[in-house]
Protein backbone atom coordinates (compact mmCIF):
# COMPACT_ATOMS: atom_id res chain seq x y z
CA UNK A 1 0.00 0.00 0.00
CA UNK A 2 1.01 3.80 -0.58
CA UNK A 3 0.04 6.68 1.18
CA UNK A 4 -0.92 9.63 -0.64
CA UNK A 5 0.45 12.77 0.91
CA UNK A 6 -1.88 15.48 1.15
CA UNK A 7 -1.73 18.36 -1.07
CA UNK A 8 0.81 21.32 0.45
CA UNK A 9 -1.24 24.50 1.22
CA UNK A 10 0.66 26.45 -1.95
CA UNK A 11 -1.14 23.72 -4.37
CA UNK A 12 -4.37 23.55 -2.35
CA UNK A 13 -3.94 27.37 -3.23
CA UNK A 14 -3.94 27.07 -7.05
CA UNK A 15 -6.92 25.20 -7.40
CA UNK A 16 -9.35 26.30 -9.65
CA UNK A 17 -12.70 28.27 -8.19
CA UNK A 18 -16.23 27.63 -10.04
CA UNK A 19 -18.47 31.01 -10.30
CA UNK A 20 -21.47 31.89 -11.85
CA UNK A 21 -21.36 35.64 -13.70
CA UNK A 22 -22.54 37.54 -16.58
CA UNK A 23 -20.64 38.27 -19.77
CA UNK A 24 -20.34 42.34 -20.21
CA UNK A 25 -18.42 42.57 -23.45
CA UNK A 26 -17.68 40.30 -26.06
CA UNK A 27 -13.84 41.07 -26.69
CA UNK A 28 -13.07 38.70 -30.00
CA UNK A 29 -14.46 35.70 -31.38
CA UNK A 30 -12.99 33.61 -28.30
CA UNK A 31 -12.32 36.05 -25.41
CA UNK A 32 -15.26 38.27 -23.12
CA UNK A 33 -14.66 40.63 -20.32
CA UNK A 34 -16.89 39.31 -17.47
CA UNK A 35 -19.20 41.26 -14.95
CA UNK A 36 -16.70 40.65 -12.40
CA UNK A 37 -14.01 42.36 -14.54
CA UNK A 38 -11.99 39.11 -15.34
CA UNK A 39 -11.38 38.12 -19.02
CA UNK A 40 -12.11 35.07 -20.02
CA UNK A 41 -11.02 32.49 -23.10
CA UNK A 42 -14.08 30.09 -24.17
CA UNK A 43 -12.68 26.55 -23.12
CA UNK A 44 -12.24 24.09 -26.05
CA UNK A 45 -15.57 22.11 -24.73
CA UNK A 46 -18.05 25.47 -24.89
CA UNK A 47 -19.40 25.12 -28.19
CA UNK A 48 -21.81 27.58 -27.98
CA UNK A 49 -20.45 30.70 -28.45
CA UNK A 50 -21.25 33.04 -25.29
CA UNK A 51 -23.33 36.13 -25.93
CA UNK A 52 -23.26 39.61 -23.99
CA UNK A 53 -25.79 39.34 -21.05
CA UNK A 54 -25.06 35.00 -21.19
CA UNK A 55 -25.43 33.66 -17.63
CA UNK A 56 -21.70 31.84 -18.03
CA UNK A 57 -19.87 29.40 -15.67
CA UNK A 58 -16.14 30.30 -15.36
CA UNK A 59 -13.55 28.23 -14.08
CA UNK A 60 -9.80 29.57 -13.07
CA UNK A 61 -7.10 30.03 -10.19
CA UNK A 62 -5.99 33.08 -9.08
CA UNK A 63 -3.61 35.11 -11.25
CA UNK A 64 -4.16 32.10 -14.29
CA UNK A 65 -6.01 32.52 -17.63
CA UNK A 66 -9.81 32.07 -16.60
CA UNK A 67 -12.63 30.31 -18.82
CA UNK A 68 -15.97 30.35 -19.74
CA UNK A 69 -16.59 26.30 -19.69
CA UNK A 70 -20.25 26.88 -19.88
CA UNK A 71 -23.32 29.10 -20.47
CA UNK A 72 -26.02 28.16 -18.30
CA UNK A 73 -28.76 31.14 -19.30
CA UNK A 74 -29.23 32.96 -22.82
CA UNK A 75 -31.83 35.52 -23.17
CA UNK A 76 -31.26 35.87 -26.91
CA UNK A 77 -33.10 34.12 -29.39
CA UNK A 78 -30.05 33.22 -31.61
CA UNK A 79 -27.68 30.51 -31.07
CA UNK A 80 -24.00 29.88 -32.57
CA UNK A 81 -22.06 26.44 -32.41
CA UNK A 82 -18.54 26.45 -32.80
CA UNK A 83 -14.87 24.89 -31.12
CA UNK A 84 -12.53 27.78 -29.87
CA UNK A 85 -9.14 27.88 -32.13
CA UNK A 86 -9.89 25.17 -34.82
CA UNK A 87 -10.89 25.80 -38.55
CA UNK A 88 -12.45 22.74 -39.24
CA UNK A 89 -15.54 20.89 -37.76
CA UNK A 90 -16.86 17.59 -38.34
CA UNK A 91 -19.66 15.31 -37.01
CA UNK A 92 -18.98 11.81 -36.85
CA UNK A 93 -22.15 9.92 -35.94
CA UNK A 94 -24.13 6.68 -37.35
CA UNK A 95 -26.96 9.22 -38.15
CA UNK A 96 -27.44 12.81 -38.33
CA UNK A 97 -30.31 14.86 -38.58
CA UNK A 98 -30.67 18.72 -38.88
CA UNK A 99 -34.39 19.81 -38.43
CA UNK A 100 -35.32 23.18 -38.77
CA UNK A 101 -39.11 24.32 -38.24
CA UNK A 102 -38.92 27.55 -40.09
CA UNK A 103 -36.00 27.79 -42.68
CA UNK A 104 -32.51 25.69 -43.05
CA UNK A 105 -29.53 27.56 -45.07
CA UNK A 106 -26.63 25.67 -45.73
CA UNK A 107 -23.92 28.03 -46.74
CA UNK A 108 -20.53 28.01 -48.28
CA UNK A 109 -18.11 31.05 -49.39
CA UNK A 110 -15.77 28.22 -50.78
CA UNK A 111 -17.37 24.69 -52.27
CA UNK A 112 -20.07 23.08 -50.54
CA UNK A 113 -20.59 19.26 -52.00
CA UNK A 114 -23.65 16.85 -50.78
CA UNK A 115 -22.64 13.59 -51.45
CA UNK A 116 -23.47 9.84 -50.62
CA UNK A 117 -21.49 6.74 -51.44
CA UNK A 118 -23.82 4.13 -51.35
CA UNK A 119 -27.74 4.47 -51.25
CA UNK A 120 -30.21 7.16 -53.15
CA UNK A 121 -30.09 11.00 -52.68
CA UNK A 122 -33.54 12.71 -52.37
CA UNK A 123 -34.48 15.83 -52.26
CA UNK A 124 -38.28 16.85 -52.33
CA UNK A 125 -40.15 19.82 -51.98
CA UNK A 126 -43.29 21.55 -53.61
CA UNK A 127 -40.94 24.24 -55.56
CA UNK A 128 -37.31 23.81 -56.64
CA UNK A 129 -34.98 26.35 -58.12
CA UNK A 130 -31.62 25.92 -59.39
CA UNK A 131 -29.06 29.00 -60.63
CA UNK A 132 -26.07 28.16 -61.80
CA UNK A 133 -23.94 31.12 -63.29
CA UNK A 134 -21.82 29.19 -65.30
CA UNK A 135 -22.15 25.59 -65.74
CA UNK A 136 -24.57 23.13 -65.40
CA UNK A 137 -22.99 19.76 -65.89
CA UNK A 138 -25.42 16.32 -65.67
CA UNK A 139 -24.21 12.72 -66.03
CA UNK A 140 -25.96 10.00 -65.34
CA UNK A 141 -26.23 6.09 -66.66
CA UNK A 142 -29.79 6.66 -67.07
CA UNK A 143 -31.85 10.24 -66.46
CA UNK A 144 -35.54 10.02 -66.08
CA UNK A 145 -38.00 13.04 -66.01
CA UNK A 146 -41.57 13.37 -65.57
CA UNK A 147 -43.60 16.54 -66.10
CA UNK A 148 -46.93 18.04 -66.07
CA UNK A 149 -45.90 20.61 -68.55
CA UNK A 150 -41.97 20.83 -69.69
CA UNK A 151 -40.74 24.20 -70.94
CA UNK A 152 -37.11 24.84 -72.08
CA UNK A 153 -35.73 28.10 -73.60
CA UNK A 154 -32.44 28.29 -75.32
CA UNK A 155 -31.04 31.38 -76.14
CA UNK A 156 -28.64 29.93 -78.88
CA UNK A 157 -27.84 26.17 -79.76
CA UNK A 158 -29.86 23.23 -78.65
CA UNK A 159 -28.56 20.13 -79.77
CA UNK A 160 -29.91 16.78 -79.04
CA UNK A 161 -27.43 13.55 -79.95
CA UNK A 162 -28.46 10.00 -79.82
CA UNK A 163 -27.66 7.23 -81.28
CA UNK A 164 -31.26 6.26 -81.54
CA UNK A 165 -34.04 9.43 -80.94
CA UNK A 166 -38.02 9.05 -81.18
CA UNK A 167 -40.31 11.55 -80.47
CA UNK A 168 -44.10 10.72 -79.80
CA UNK A 169 -46.83 12.73 -79.47
CA UNK A 170 -51.08 11.74 -78.85
CA UNK A 171 -51.48 15.00 -81.07
CA UNK A 172 -49.46 17.07 -82.74
CA UNK A 173 -45.61 17.53 -83.06
CA UNK A 174 -45.05 21.02 -84.77
CA UNK A 175 -41.73 22.35 -86.52
CA UNK A 176 -41.69 26.01 -86.84
CA UNK A 177 -38.29 27.55 -87.99
CA UNK A 178 -37.08 29.99 -91.13
CA UNK A 179 -35.38 27.06 -92.58
CA UNK A 180 -36.25 22.86 -91.56
CA UNK A 181 -33.49 20.44 -92.78
CA UNK A 182 -34.23 16.54 -92.56
CA UNK A 183 -31.88 13.77 -93.22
Amino acid sequence: MHSVNPAPASARAQRVQLEETRVAMLLDADTCLLANGRQARRAASCLLEPQTGDLVLVGGSAGATCHVLHVLERSGAEAALSVPACRSLALRQANVSVHAVDSLALVSAGEARLMTLTGSLTLQAPNLFVTVAESLVQQARHLIGRAGHCLLDVRHLFKLHAQDALLTAERDIKADAERISMG
